[in-house]
């Protein structure tokens, strides 16, 4: 049996990297369900499913790398981050996560996310350069 650091690093690289989207359910529990990936909203099997393919869509996601883990008991926090290409443009871009979550019996019971998805959107070229210092002027986007 995988540890779970292992575990969560298989996990980033055969569904982030290598697409693998239908085997998401090999690493979660039936009953699990992810914070912080969407404002105010836990999904479960299929719309994380929908939410990953969305993303990659977008990008050819190259390396995640685990830069810190903490464990206690059931829970590991893991602070990552990645490499990707923009497939639009070709460019490469980076960026950085939080994870914290619990894992039963070798599943993912409960998966927390913290992302800068303002700075992720911006490297995508989604919104303008600086959207965040923009709206914290009290400026809008678009």
């Amino acid at each position: 049996m995988l540890t779970n650091r292992e575990l969560i690093q298989a996990f980033y690289d055969r569904i982030w990297v290598a697409g693998a989207l239908d085997e998401a359910q090999e690493f979660f529990d039936f009953e699990a369900e992810a914070s912080g990936l969407m404002p105010d909203l836990a999904i479960g099997a299929a719309e994380f499913h929908e939410f990953v393919e969305a993303l990659l869509s977008q990008l050819k996601v190259r390396r995640v790398t685990l830069e810190k883990t903490v464990e206690q008991g059931e829970w590991i926090t893991v602070m990552a981050s990645f490499e990707a290409i923009v497939l639009a443009t070709g460019q490469p871009i980076s960026g950085g996560g939080m994870l914290m979550t619990r894992i039963v019996d070798g599943k993912i019971r409960e998966a927390y996310n913290c992302m800068d998805f303002m700075g992720f959107f911006e490297k995508l070229g989604l919104l303008p350069e600086h959207s965040l210092e923009l709206c914290m002027t009290g400026q809008r986007l678009g």
